[in-house]
């Protein structure tokens, strides 16, 4: 057996900003220390910072002092409105590929566009450039097939969640442009999760097996499982070592793990280590 490493893995610098900024207002012993949802979609990293100290809460009005952080997806202005009325400390770790992507649908939205998000609807991201503006005309579209669905005006604007596929945003840009009308075209996806995918499918190209791990809340993770599903390779979605599946990849050759940008370097390699004590084998792969 060779278990395989993609070259880039680990958090993306949003990421890696949002849980500095954190730790590093944990490490000041304040007991008074929340954030508004899970900061990153990563059940393990929250559960490590929930035991440092972080408390996640759902709503502004849980908490009467002390410091609140927004989650890396972004949040309603109004809620950090809100909490800063209350005299709370409010700190902001929104990716700023997100608000990129919040800024680009105010100015849609004030030279009255109607906007089309690409993504989906729950996500927490969605809903906060949902509620950041401005407009009743922002619809929210997933599969290339909604675009009929909707009753486009003369001018629309197209954004994308960042986390989405490139694939899935360009089949519904294409659909979208079919109608003739003004269309102005934003690629707002996010330039590591695109690198991040174009490595994972280069490498489930080579191997039989693929181990994507990640939360499986994570928009991002879930996408590099549908990538590699998409050309036939046997795939496995863990969020940690407990969730391997040792009698079905013991026989195997070629193993390729990877991760999504929530997803910590040093938990996709400690798998790695872990299957190969399992397995007794020693075997070393990187890149490819």
């Amino acid at each position: 057996m060779k278990i395989y490493l993609p070259r880039e893995m680990g958090f993306c610098f949003g990421v890696k900003k949002a849980i500095a900024r954190v730790e590093d207002e944990l490490k000041r012993g304040n007991d008074k220390i929340y954030c508004l949802g899970d900061l990153i979609h990563n059940p393990k990293v929250m559960e490590d910072l929930k035991k440092k100290g972080l408390k996640v809460i759902q709503d502004i009005n849980q908490v009467e002092e002390g410091t609140v952080f927004t989650r890396a997806h972004g949040v309603d202005y109004k809620i950090v409105e809100e909490g800063k009325k209350k005299g709370l400390k409010i700190v902001e770790t929104t990716c700023p590929y997100v608000l990129k992507v919040q800024k680009i649908a105010r100015a849609l939205a004030k030279k009255s566009y109607q906007i089309i998000m690409v993504g989906s609807v729950d996500h927490p991201e969605v809903k906060a450039v949902i509620s950041n503006t401005p407009t009743d005309k922002l619809y929210v579209v997933k599969d290339p097939e909604q675009v009929m669905n909707i009753p486009l005006g003369e001018k629309v604007g197209v954004i994308a969640q960042t986390t989405e596929s490139l694939d899935n945003f360009e089949n519904i840009v294409k659909n979208l442009i079919k109608y003739g009308f003004e269309i102005r075209i934003f690629n707002t996806l996010c330039e590591v999760v695109r690198e991040r995918q174009k490595e994972t499918l280069n490498l489930a190209k080579k191997v039989e097996a693929m181990l994507v791990v990640g939360g499986h809340n994570s928009s991002n993770t879930g996408q590099l499982v549908r990538l590699c599903r998409s050309i036939g390779v046997r795939t496995y979605f863990v969020e940690g070592e407990e969730d391997i599946n040792y009698k079905e990849i013991e026989k195997m050759e070629k193993i390729g793990i990877t991760g999504g940008t929530s997803t910590p370097e040093k938990m996709i390699r400690n798998i790695k280590e872990v299957i190969l004590k399992k397995l007794n084998k020693n075997p070393e792969g990187r890149g490819g």
